[in-house]
């Protein structure tokens, strides 16, 4: 088993793009990262770094680290959790930053935090379970007044801010300008709103097509616009308009699971 580590994003997807996209709705994220730091428009306060196992030839394992985000793992195979520790702890201290958490799926998440803690004395706290639904087809969903349209250059003030609420209420870090990255978004057409007479009442984002998948992210309504319908029917038809296209097979989307058992 190998561990190498980058900060550049091109020597990252030649090595790992194969690896992710064999498993597009699990590794979404993760493939989506490559993107954001592609375009530059991730939001990051650092620029990221990058790891990947081997055995052999073949990946077996990604990592990534974009703060103020928590670390994110796709597998952590055997031991090598200590390695990647090990790797996070020096670049924590090169870069001046906290390492606020670990993302990814539950045994491999909880493997390196455990690792983590072993070797820093941190302290862990509780798992927050996250639920990844995917779509093949849109089912009938009420209309509620208004329509869906692309976001634009006149939202951007609205939708920094609202981004921020979002992260708040899922207790996840904002970006660390918002402003610039609802901007970078809005740039290139990953963000919509439903409107009602010229006024955004809920907004969501989207992925570009990712290996016949588009994963719809960051779905909110302001607390005086909610109980309406309207980000149903906007992710309704944001999935909708992804699955006309050729490129796309599945739409995904990830939900909170202590928040989905509240509705």
């Amino acid at each position: 088993m190998q561990l190498h580590s980058t900060d550049d994003v091109e020597r990252f997807a030649t090595a790992v793009t194969p690896f992710l996209e064999v498993d597009p709705c699990p590794r979404n994220v993760p493939r989506w990262v490559i993107e954001l730091a592609r375009r530059g428009t991730g939001g990051w306060s650092a620029p990221p770094q990058f790891w990947w196992f081997t055995e052999g030839d073949d990946v077996v394992g990604t990592a990534s680290w974009t703060p103020p985000y928590s670390l994110l793992v796709t597998a952590v195979p055997g031991q090598s959790a200590t390695l990647l520790a090990s790797a996070l702890s020096v670049q924590a201290r090169l870069a001046s930053r906290d390492v606020t958490g670990v993302t990814g799926p539950r045994a491999a998440a909880r493997a390196v935090a455990d690792a983590w803690s072993a070797a820093t004395g941190a302290a862990t706290t509780d798992e927050r379970l996250m639920y990844l639904h995917e779509l093949t087809d849109v089912q009938p969903v009420a209309r509620p007044r208004g329509h869906l349209r692309p976001a634009a250059g006149v939202d951007i003030d609205l939708l920094a801010g609202w981004l921020v609420e979002f992260n708040r209420d899922v207790n996840y870090p904002a970006p660390h300008d918002p402003r610039a990255a609802m901007r970078g978004h809005v740039a290139h057409g990953a963000w919509d709103v439903w409107d009602v007479n010229g006024t955004p009442v809920a907004m969501a984002g989207h992925s570009i097509p990712l290996a016949g998948v588009v994963r719809i992210t960051t779905v909110y309504t302001p607390p005086e616009h909610r109980g309406n319908g309207y980000a149903r029917r906007l992710v309704a038809d944001a999935s909708a308009k992804a699955l006309a296209r050729d490129d796309v097979q599945r739409c995904m989307l990830f939900t909170v699971a202590a928040a989905l058992s509240r509705t």
